[in-house]
Order: structure tokens, then C-alpha cells, then sequence
């Protein structure tokens, strides 16, 4: 067997270079190790999809948590100089910073209150959502959608904002900014509530 596994979604090679610097050392830790995405799903419990995003750059900034899990089953410290990467291409403002998620792969949501971005098979956002609670809890709820599936879902974004207030008017605002591009966000169309 290949050390790739072939997705349904794409023919794509996830192993083809990326973008993400996590995504790379991912990659080539994988080569070097000889070890599949199939085998990485086993040892970490993460979804193929979620290791398929990170790996094919999609997911460029995966939680602290999800990095680390991976490290783990690589039996690899993740090197210094790419963790300050991945700082480096967060939003230079203290005590926010976006990351990536999985829409469908729930251990890489993260579990905390904030605003959260859903975006397509293009790159381009269709959902802008919020939760004071906990992120995990309403993806969980999307999952039930009927518009929740690739190629419309394929990624996520999150910005932990742990003030209510703050958290809805950054959403507002997100919903202003991206207009009839956030397709999912238009007028019409039924909005969840939020567990407050």
C-alpha cells in the first residue's frame, strides 16, 4: 500500500507542496516515517479529512491541540522555528488569533466561545456564525444541516472571543463585510439561534 490514501472527495495529491509550513513538515514527516493518512487517522483520532486539509495546505494554522496530537503520533517534537511561524500568521492582536478547523472532523473545533467562518471548495466564505458558549456544540448543530457537506463546507476558520457583546458585533460586522458572499448569511434565510 501506498503511503497515500486516495480521498473520495478529490484525485488530488495531498502529498503535492503547500502553502502551510505545518503542512509541509506534516508531509514530510509522513514520507519519511512511510505512513498514510489512514495510518495518522488511527493514532490520533482525527478525521482523514481534518489530516487530508492540514496536509494539503487547507488548513494552515490547525489548532495547538491538533498539531500536538499529530507530533505525538509521529513520535516528533514539532520544530521551534514553524510553531513561530504559525504565530506569525496569526492577527497581531493580543488575545485573538485565528485557526483552523475541520468542519466535519469535531476534534478539531475548538470548544470555546467566538465567531467562526465556514468556506467552500474555492476558499470562499459562505458562513459567518457565533457562539458566546462553545464553537464545537453549534458546528455539531450544522452537521445536521442539509447544506453542510463538501463541496459547499470544505474548511474552517475560528477567532475565540470570550466577551458576548464583542463576539456578536464582530460577527455583524463579518456578515456586513462579506455581503452576498457569505451565501449562507443572506436575508431569507433562517438564522440558528445561539445556547445562551
Amino acid at each position: 500500500m501506498s503511503i497515500l490514501d486516495e480521498t473520495p472527495e478529490t484525485t488530488d495529491n495531498p502529498m503535492d507542496g503547500n502553502g502551510s509550513v505545518f503542512g509541509e513538515w506534516l508531509r514530510q514527516e509522513m514520507l519519511q516515517k512511510g505512513l498514510s493518512i489512514g495510518a495518522l487517522v488511527e493514532k490520533t483520532g482525527i478525521t482523514y479529512a481534518g489530516i487530508w486539509n492540514i496536509v494539503k495546505g487547507n488548513t494552515v494554522s490547525p489548532r495547538k491541540e491538533t498539531r500536538q496530537k499529530l507530533a505525538n503520533a509521529l513520535n516528533e517534537v514539532i520544530p521551534a522555528a514553524i510553531e513561530a511561524e504559525i504565530e506569525s500568521q496569526s492577527i497581531p492582536l493580543p488575545g485573538f488569533e485565528w485557526v483552523d478547523f475541520t468542519p466535519t472532523d469535531l476534534e478539531t473545533v475548538p470548544q470555546s466561545s467566538g465567531v467562526y467562518v465556514f468556506y467552500d471548495i474555492t476558499d470562499r466564505p459562505v458562513y459567518v456564525g457565533k457562539s458566546s458558549k462553545n464553537v464545537r456544540t453549534r458546528v455539531k448543530d450544522h452537521q445536521t444541516r442539509f447544506w453542510f457537506k463538501a463541496p459547499l463546507v470544505v474548511r474552517g476558520a475560528f477567532l475565540a472571543v470570550l466577551d458576548a457583546d464583542l463576539c456578536l458585533k464582530i460577527e455583524t460586522i463579518l456578515i456586513k463585510f462579506l455581503g452576498k458572499h457569505a451565501l449562507l448569511n443572506t436575508k431569507g434565510v433562517v438564522r440558528d439561534g445561539d445556547e445562551e
